[in-house]
């Protein structure tokens, strides 16, 4: 269940950025979750909120009741040989639709704190 790394990352750097901004609260934080970064988003919302509501892990309660909102970046494939690029369409082959070789990922994979909505 690598969700509560992840999540663990997430709080950490949103404990950082607002302790940077010298927020009095941290309201919501915005996520994307690539599609391709093989996140069940239940399992890390439950995470977040779980680690967000401990005030001995986050050392006071700047997060508590913060919202979590994840968006999806959907993947996008590339194939070197072809030239082919789009979406993913088939998730359980790699294949160019057009070639049958493999491609690669450009977009999709990642994890990202996007933005965070705070009171100062």
């Amino acid at each position: 269940m690598h969700e509560l790394s992840i999540a663990t990352d997430l709080v950490s750097a949103a404990l950082e950025t607002a302790r940077q901004n010298h927020a009095k609260k941290v309201l919501s934080v915005t996520v994307e979750v690539g599609e391709l970064a093989m996140v069940n988003p239940e399992q890390l919302q439950f995470m977040f909120e779980v680690l967000t509501e401990d005030e001995e892990f986050t050392k006071g309660d700047l997060l508590k009741g913060a919202k979590l909102d994840l968006v999806t970046v959907p993947a996008v494939m590339k194939c070197d040989n072809c030239g082919y690029q789009g979406a993913v369409t088939d998730k359980y082959t790699c294949a160019c639709p057009q070639c049958g070789l493999t491609m690669r990922a450009i977009a999709g994979r990642d994890i990202c704190l996007k933005t965070m909505e705070i009171d100062v």
